[in-house]
């Protein structure tokens, strides 16, 4: 791996979460050193955690200037915090009942989740995998709706991944069904899709992914990924790996990759899987431990616009991010995170920063805190269910960011 040349030194005014009192704080990491003070104005802050890099965190409601990395390092990433303080106010209570009685309990669309898990953005909608219910919850970034998404005659019962296709038909993965659970863009419930000729104890969906017109599901019963054509409604010859390649053990995520290969998550093998859409088996990134670009219970895994891959790790309690060669840039953890870290990072989907109007609009009075790409993190068992975290990827040739 080449170093992107950055020698990072930051000054954040926060405020410290374990004292009233003004904190200095020097942490060192290959060539990036951060230094902590305390300002009331500010919620957070967040630390550089990798050679090449910068991680910031900045105010959800911003009413001064803020500090953030001033050397601009790239790939970088902005912490913009919970989702749900990113979304407009909804209230579904009638305008005369609201008027006389004020808004109606229950109505809010700031409800919180439960236990989200994977997640996709589809039809202008983030459609959230949501155990704790169980449901498909659909988060309409530009009202602040939130509501059950699919057929109420045939609801999910433990939906742990979800995926999209050019149609705006929904795959569910649904691990007490051993079924992936088929949705047209109406919503209506289409058909339980399993591979012919499987015992019921051989497969279990545990990852989902529409890709090149192919539905792939990572089969946490069989060790493979079974396929599904898509257009023909045909199921295909599995993928799994064979001879010296590592076996496949549990493919909890799946993405397309920088080059059109499909990423694999093994959360027991602590690695990520490639392969191309011909089966040929390559070269895993990352492997496991717990040292620098280590996997120790790696979930689910994306790939952005820009060709970073964001990988969320459980035990580690943080995401991993990584560029197209697979080569480790940097984490994003600890301090980085409301609340002090991730609890439990599970479900990422990637969107434009456009996406999210409110956030976009008070990115506009903030140029030095804008990105135009968001990757949404769930935590499973985190204070913040959903977070949301702005990229920088590039430097533009005149100096500035490039987004």
């Amino acid at each position: 791996m080449s170093e992107l040349p950055c020698e990072v030194s930051e000054l954040i005014m926060v405020r410290d979460r374990r004292s009233d009192g003004a904190t200095k704080r020097r942490k060192e990491g290959g060539s990036v050193a951060v230094h902590r003070c305390v300002a009331a104005s500010f919620v957070a802050a967040a630390l550089a955690a990798g050679p090449g890099c910068a991680v910031s965190r900045v105010p959800q409601a911003p009413r001064a200037a803020a500090w953030i990395p001033g050397d601009k390092a790239v790939p970088r990433v902005t912490v913009y915090g919970s989702l749900g303080r990113l979304l407009p106010a909804y209230d579904e209570t009638p305008a005369l009942e609201r008027f006389l009685y004020g808004p109606a309990p229950g109505r809010s669309g700031a409800a919180a989740l439960r236990n989200p898990q994977g997640m996709t953005f589809t039809q202008g909608r983030i459609l959230v995998c949501d155990q704790g219910f169980p449901d498909i919850l659909a988060i309409d970034p530009a009202t602040g709706r939130i509501a059950s998404f699919g057929d109420s005659a045939h609801p999910p019962r433990c939906p742990v991944d979800i995926t999209a296709d050019v149609e705006g038909r929904t795959y569910v993965a649904d691990t007490t069904l051993r079924a992936v659970l088929l949705y047209g863009a109406d919503q209506r419930f289409l058909a339980e899709l399993r591979p012919p000729g499987l015992a019921p104890e051989s497969f279990r969906p545990c990852s989902v992914l529409v890709h090149g017109g192919i539905l792939y599901v990572g089969n946490l019963a069989g060790r493979r990924l079974d396929r599904f054509d898509v257009a023909r409604e045909t199921w295909l010859p599995p993928f799994a790996p064979s001879g010296t390649a590592l076996p496949l053990i549990a493919p909890t995520g799946l993405a397309a990759g920088p080059a059109g290969e499909l990423l694999v998550v093994d959360a027991l093998q602590g690695v990520v899987q490639r392969v191309t859409a011909e089966g040929r088996w390559l070269i895993p990134i990352g492997r496991p431990g717990r040292g620098a670009g280590q996997f120790v219970r790696p979930k689910q895994i994306r790939c952005t616009a820009s060709r970073l891959i964001f990988v969320s790790d459980a035990g580690r309690q943080s995401v991993l991010v990584f560029d197209a060669t697979g080569s480790f840039l940097f984490e994003i953890g600890g301090d980085a995170v409301e609340g002090g870290r991730f609890s439990l990072p599970v479900g990422l989907v990637t969107l434009r920063t456009s996406d999210l109007p409110v956030l976009a609009g008070r990115l506009a009075e903030h140029p030095e805190l804008a990105s135009e790409e968001c990757v949404i993190v769930s935590d499973s068992l985190g204070g913040e269910s959903l977070v949301v975290i702005g990229v920088v990827a590039r430097a533009a040739e005149d100096g500035t960011d490039a987004h």
